[in-house]
């Protein structure tokens, strides 16, 4: 067959033209750098014919062992011919094979060279593998390298597939990372993660707020859809923080992913709130409290669930840091604490647990201001405490100004929740008794703000079934013989004729026939005080309703006032 015949354009698959070339495999590199030369420029018998070339570098690529491969790549006449020649062979060759040929290549550059860093032609077989080859290939390709002892090959093949030239999508990337792990490639595979995560977080080169948070999502994003069940970033976030230098940076990116985090995506600001030392938490902490105020109150909610105590502490005293940027928050962070953050809905911290913070805010040499601030925070939280509790918490509060804000909160937030929700009149009760009985003259002005402000609140809404709830407190601090506090209320709840209904003096006389109020004691609060509304109209309808409802009593007091 002559070579004109021989260079016939292939009517085949690429397999039946790939044999029209056998002959590459076995001829001597001489002969086939002088066919190769005989196709570009032509003979007196053959016109040129350079797609016979190509197609010829192809096969010899294909087709030749990979150290003969490397060993012809200097003979060829043109530089770029072995560029080629290598390039079809990282692309069309089995992954593994693609990685021994970078071995050998490598080798012999560096044999020939004596540096490291004039590779070209094995620069130019990774680059074709990290940008052409699917992610599969790559993490084979990687394997191999890596097995070869090559950690200069893995490195430049990451590098390569990450840089922005590549063309590489962060699904690649995800794509990538998951194939690594499958190939027990787990270094690399955060390696991979490492660097894409800080080529998208620019901050860490320029000093200034330019990652972009759709690129976060983007990567991470892809990640979950490729292994849902898994929590891949926070695993590199645990590893990560494990190596020194990486620290910084590492809370930098991890700030970063959870302030560009969608909602339902939160499950990393979760990781760092539960799991993450004090160290690292006031360090992501700082990132996000002037960037993504909202993603750090999610981080405090996550921490403020926390059971161990002594981390509590901990995480606490390195929130107060002087020098810290988190500082002023730390009444918000205690405040977190002792609702208990996300687990809430289990009832606020218990009173004990709060004392054993108390001790380990000590123990741990916290600032003395720490444990101010959790008794403050204590003391305001009244939702899902005891009558009893509230009092207790109360008396933790050491400081007059802080004493009299404490009183002046749980007083609102009582009235709040008894005349909005109709809770049981034990809670105010328990409240004002317990004072009375362990501060005794310490108490007076929490309880004249706790009366005072249920029978005229500052904030709280005069509600149906409001009086009945007003009612029954009076009945149960007689009960208590606590007398002066329940006619002290009664009298209070009874003067606000702007607030006060017929029907509500109906319902709290109701309630109070049948406590251990003395009778003369109700007349006589009724005359003083529904006898005394200076709206005729308003008094005279509610003698009316008194007499409807069968206060025939009650009614005579009222009208006997007027006399």
């Amino acid at each position: 067959m002559t070579d004109g015949q021989e260079a016939a354009e292939p009517k085949h698959s690429p397999e039946s033209w790939i044999q029209r070339y056998k002959w590459t495999s076995t001829c001597s590199v001489e002969t086939f750098v002088s066919r190769m030369k005989s196709f570009r420029e032509g003979r007196a018998t053959m016109q040129p014919q350079p797609a016979n070339a190509v197609r010829a570098l192809h096969a010899f690529a294909v087709l030749r062992r990979i150290d003969e491969l490397v060993q012809s790549a200097r003979k060829f006449d043109h530089p770029q011919d072995a560029i080629n020649m290598l390039a079809v062979a990282a692309l069309c060759r089995e992954p593994w094979e693609a990685a021994a040929l970078a071995v050998e290549q490598y080798d012999t550059e560096l044999r020939e060279e004596g540096d490291m860093r004039a590779t070209p032609y094995t620069d130019g077989i990774i680059h074709d593998v990290a940008c052409q080859r699917t992610a599969v290939d790559v993490a084979t390709f990687i394997r191999k390298c890596s097995e070869s002892d090559r950690p200069q090959l893995v490195d430049k093949t990451l590098d390569a597939f990450i840089r922005p030239s590549s063309g590489r999508t962060h699904l690649d990337k995800a794509l990538l990372h998951i194939a690594l792990r499958g190939e027990g490639c787990d270094d690399a595979a955060g390696d991979l993660l490492h660097r894409t995560l800080q080529a998208i977080d620019k901050n860490g080169a320029t000093g200034t707020a330019e990652a972009d948070p759709a690129e976060f999502r983007d990567l991470v994003g892809s990640l979950r859809r490729l292994s849902p069940s898994e929590r891949i970033l926070e695993k590199w976030v645990d590893k990560q923080l494990d190596v020194p230098d990486h620290v910084p940076p590492t809370r930098r990116i991890v700030a970063a992913l959870i302030a560009g985090a969608q909602d339902g995506e939160d499950t990393l600001a979760e990781h760092v709130g539960t799991r993450l030392s004090e160290n690292h938490v006031a360090g992501i902490c700082s990132h996000l409290t002037k960037e993504a105020p909202s993603k750090c109150r999610l981080i405090r909610e996550h921490v403020a669930a926390r059971v161990n105590l002594d981390d509590l502490a901990r995480i606490v005293k390195e929130w107060h840091r002087p020098d810290g940027v988190l500082a002023g928050t730390t009444k918000d962070l205690l405040a977190d604490v002792v609702a208990r953050g996300g687990a809430g809905r289990a009832g606020p911290r218990p009173v004990a647990d709060l004392e054993s913070l108390a001790t380990a805010l000590g123990n741990v040499n916290a600032d003395p201001e720490c444990r101010r601030l959790l008794w403050n925070a204590a003391a305001a939280h009244t939702e899902g405490r005891s009558g009893a509790d509230l009092a207790h918490l109360l008396c933790k509060v050491e400081q007059s100004s802080d004493r009299r804000r404490a009183e002046r909160t749980i007083a609102r937030r009582l009235a709040v929740h008894l005349l909005k929700e109709d809770a049981e009149a034990d809670l105010f009760v328990d409240y004002v008794d317990t004072l009375r009985t362990s501060s005794g003259a310490g108490a007076e002005t929490a309880v004249h703000l706790a009366r005072k402000e249920l029978a005229d609140p500052s904030v709280a809404d005069w509600a149906q079934g409001s009086a009945r709830i007003v009612g029954k407190i009076v009945a149960g601090l007689y009960d208590r013989r606590l007398m002066r506090d329940g006619e002290d209320l009664l009298e209070r709840c009874l003067e606000n004729e702007q607030l006060i209904t017929p029907e509500d003096v109906c319902v709290i006389v109701r309630q109070l026939r049948d406590s251990a109020m003395p009778e003369e004691a109700r007349f006589l609060v009724l005359r003083a005080t529904v006898g005394r509304w200076s709206d005729a109209l308003h008094r005279d309808q509610t003698v009316d309703e008194l007499k409807d409802q069968g206060f025939d009593a009650e009614a005579a007091q009222v009208i006997r006032s007027l006399r």
